[in-house]
């Protein structure tokens, strides 16, 4: 079996990113956590998309709990 190096190593980043957001969040309150990452720029357009419908309220759940009362 020929082995071959690594060129990206997945997981080393992602514990790497997650270790430094550890550090900035540490100690922030639920709030100060939400608006931290609202604060956060997103270079993909999708997932900018998906922040932006995800931080306005549902039609759809609106319409469901007034149908439940």
């Amino acid at each position: 079996m020929i082995k071959t190096e690594k060129k990206f190593d997945a997981v080393a980043m992602m514990r790497s990113i997650r270790d430094r957001i550890s550090v900035e969040i540490d100690g922030m309150t639920l709030e100060e956590e939400l608006a931290w990452l609202a604060a956060q720029e997103l270079k993909d357009p999708f997932l900018k998309r998906l922040r932006d419908r995800a931080a306005q309220p549902s039609v759809a759940a609106d319409e469901q709990e007034a149908g439940r009362r």
